[in-house]
């Protein structure tokens, strides 16, 4: 079974299983589709950090603490949904993991190491942000009104995007030529193909529920191309990654996609442009 065949089949099964988690355990707080992205943040910064550590010499966090700093925002989000707390608090939450990442590197007995101490809390700032600040929006999303339908739009207009980008580029971009360097294997007409599909998923969905996307057709324009044009940065972004760790995957969990990362990686920067564009055009 070619590459082409095995991606196709993941999503042809996958976004069935991930849509329908989001609608069926909707209740309470939408808990399916929030510990789903929990687990997932946890496994993306394990990932991430591998990246990380090609750069960062040494670079290690024993024990379950990298899936732990993975899932600090996504479940601080989480509690913030479930109204235990303010949203406004995890800006504190923030300023806390901050604090203990930078304080404990007071503690290191061995003088040998110390060159190690700036090159290792950058990344594991980084690690803290990467993935999980962007993930928590996926979570935030649950806390808009008709948040089971609005999920189930975002994750089409991202999947749907992903997905015919890499299914346009290798059947139809065969002799057009990369437009950048980060991603060799990235076509123009690839990314024309995937991103014409955010905007029509925003118009699908209007058509089918005007209540939940009111107003005219240049509202729909504005969200679903900044939304496409955020999943091509965001696949971009880990790419570069990618790149610069000279890794070709983040991982080998999903066939035919690599890592976990390397297919939530274009619904991270995806998911707090749609979840502040749809608040500013239709709240």
């Amino acid at each position: 079974m070619s590459n082409v065949q095995v991606r196709l089949l993941v999503f042809f099964i996958g976004l069935p299983i991930l849509l329908a988690i989001v609608v069926v355990f909707d209740e309470p707080y939408h808990i399916g589709f929030n510990l789903l992205a929990i687990v997932t943040s946890a496994i993306c910064t394990v990932e991430a950090a591998s990246l990380f550590a090609q750069k960062a010499e040494n670079y290690q966090i024993h024990g379950i603490g990298l899936p732990l700093l993975g899932t600090v925002l996504p479940i601080s989000a989480f509690l913030a949904v479930a109204g235990i707390y303010s949203i406004e608090l995890q800006l504190g939450i923030l300023a806390i993991a901050t604090m203990a990442t930078l304080g404990v590197e007071a503690f290191r007995k061995d003088p040998n190491e110390f060159s190690d101490i700036l090159p290792h809390t950058t990344t594991t700032l980084v690690l803290l942000l990467y993935p999980g600040l962007f993930i928590a929006y996926a979570v935030r999303l649950t806390a808009l009104p008709q948040a089971t339908a609005l999920v189930l739009v975002f994750l089409c207009a991202v999947y749907l995007n992903d997905s015919l980008a890499y299914a346009t580029g290798m059947l139809f971009g065969r002799h057009s030529r990369s437009i950048l360097a980060v991603s060799p294997n990235k076509t123009l007409i690839g990314f024309i193909g995937g991103f014409v599909m955010s905007p029509a998923t925003i118009f699908a969905a209007s058509a089918f529920r005007p209540d939940l996307f009111p107003g005219g057709p240049v509202r729909h324009l504005v969200i679903g191309c900044t939304v496409g044009l955020a999943v091509i940065l965001g696949d971009l972004a880990e790419s570069a990654l990618k790149r610069s760790a000279t890794i070709k995957d983040s991982g080998a969990v999903i066939p035919g996609r690599g890592g976990l990362l390397d297919s939530v990686d274009s619904a991270l920067f995806a998911a707090p442009v749609y979840y502040y564009l749809y608040q500013i055009l239709y709240l």
